[in-house]
């Protein structure tokens, strides 16, 4: 059976018990530390962003500035994907997390001594300094795990058990959420009682303590440690590679709607007349959200296909952009919205490494330049996304400041959804070409060559009959 063959690719040659057991939990619970660290100390920045432009806080700034600070924290430091790969290379996994960790406390502890007269230190504290720290800290973890957790056996005997790579990825960033929930009320309840410069102590020490216990008990898997001889800083068989291009574009829509989702809900609440407090609540909302929606998007993932899910969530993002966000106007829908919001939005996050390894047909000895390669464009979709969003909000009618900002998240997020449909397409008939080959061992060179017919790909985009995961 083919499916079997495909199975193949995902187990090692000898029995491990520390593939999705053993020490692999362990690992687990790392990278879900890691990611409360991380990307969850990232979420609280919704909370500074509404601070800084409600007070006015930094003379002579501009909700602009407020906005590409953000995009850089988010983007500057994921940017530079192929760098994180050397660095993992050179100096290990744990050297490269140690390394983020310092960046993180260090930007964090000296933007709390920085001077309200002068914008750009916050560009360079909290804006980039803090932006590698998060990505030398948060993006480990995605090349970690696929080396921890598999996906074994056939469609038709589905078990949890031995279908664990999408869900791992679903637990570790539902740490984000987490985080976002501990920094979103923690922080606010600070700025309210002991002002901004406390408050962002107060976090430094948090993230860099958590994290040090993390990076204490990580390790790698001796197949990842084997990966590093396989380093480039780009693959040329993987860029001539047309899903390449669709995952691309797949990870900028999706960019430029979650980052501005991420940063603005806390501030249209305030927009719309209610408190900093409960602005706050609603930016911890969607932190709930992600803590609830991407374990269970990582199962739903394991059982249907990561393209399946993504494509599925993606659109009901989309949706609820175009048919709440923009009508809302009380606190209950806002934080309904928030919430459905934080479960659908960040498909890309939990299905990223799954849909990379289909992509590669297996080929984990190609994933971290693949992941480096496309977290280039994620960083500078990031950059991008909240000035994007911003701008929109001030060009947006008095009554609804948020309208024109509303439309391009929810387009985006559907626009991303229609990439993933196309993409699982081309993928089943790559799958299926491949299974019709003489030779279904086929060598890198010539599984990259595979090109399927573009009416092929648009019927099996809609086809769900087939015994492949996608």
């Amino acid at each position: 059976m083919e499916l079997e063959k495909e199975s193949q690719a995902f187990v090692e040659p000898e029995f491990d018990s520390d593939i999705n057991g053993g020490y692999a939990w362990i690992i687990l619970v790392c990278t879900f530390t890691l990611a409360v660290c991380s990307w969850g100390n990232n979420s609280g920045f919704a909370v500074y962003f509404a601070y800084y432009s409600e007070n006015n806080l930094y003379r002579g700034a501009t909700a602009i500035d407020y906005a590409a600070i953000g995009g850089i924290t988010f983007g500057v430091g994921i940017g530079t994907g192929p760098l994180i790969n050397y660095s993992t290379r050179t100096l290990g996994t744990r050297g490269t997390l140690i390394l983020g960790n310092i960046c993180q406390f260090v930007s964090l502890f000296l933007t709390s001594f920085s001077s309200h007269n002068q914008i750009w230190q916050l560009y360079l504290t909290q804006g980039l300094l803090q932006s590698f720290g998060l990505a030398f800290l948060g993006m480990p973890a995605f090349i970690i795990l696929p080396h921890w957790f598999k996906n074994t056996g056939e469609k038709e005997n589905y078990n949890i058990r031995n279908r664990m790579l999408t869900l791992s990825q679903g637990i570790t960033t539902a740490g984000t959420g987490v985080g976002g929930i501990l920094f979103n009320l923690g922080m606010q309840k600070l700025l309210e009682t002991h002002g901004i410069r406390w408050a962002l102590r107060v976090e430094s020490f948090i993230s860099v303590f958590l994290a040090s216990i993390a990076i204490a008990f990580i390790r790698e898997k001796k197949s990842s440690i084997q990966d590093k001889n396989e380093f480039k800083a780009y693959d040329i068989l993987i860029l001539s590679f047309p899903p390449f291009w669709l995952i691309i574009l797949f990870i900028v829509f999706s960019m430029f709607a979650y980052v501005v989702i991420l940063y603005t809900l806390a501030d249209w609440t305030i927009s719309i007349g209610y408190s900093p407090y409960q602005g706050s609540i609603v930016a911890a909302m969607v932190s709930l959200g992600i803590t609830i929606g991407r374990p269970i998007m990582g199962i739903l993932a394991d059982k249907y296909g990561a393209l399946t899910v993504s494509a599925t969530s993606l659109s009901i993002s989309g949706i609820l952009s175009l048919a709440m966000w923009i009508p809302s106007r009380n606190y209950a829908s806002a934080l309904t919205l928030a919430l459905l919001m934080g479960i659908f939005s960040g498909a890309m996050f939990v299905c990223i490494a799954s849909i990379n390894l289909t992509v590669l047909g297996y080929r984990i000895h190609r994933l971290s330049t693949l992941f480096g390669m496309l977290w280039v464009f994620l960083g500078t979709s990031s950059i991008i996304s909240p000035i994007i969003g911003t701008a929109l909000q001030m060009r947006g009618p008095k009554n609804n400041q948020y309208l024109y900002c509303s439309i391009f998240v929810g387009c985006s997020f559907l626009i991303s959804a229609i990439i993933i449909i196309i993409l699982r397409g081309y993928m089943l008939s790559v799958r299926q070409i491949e299974s019709e080959a003489a030779n279904a061992d086929l060598t890198d060179e010539q599984y990259f060559a595979i090109r399927p017919r573009w009416t092929f790909v648009v019927k099996n985009a809609f086809n769900y009959t087939t015994d492949y995961w996608l």
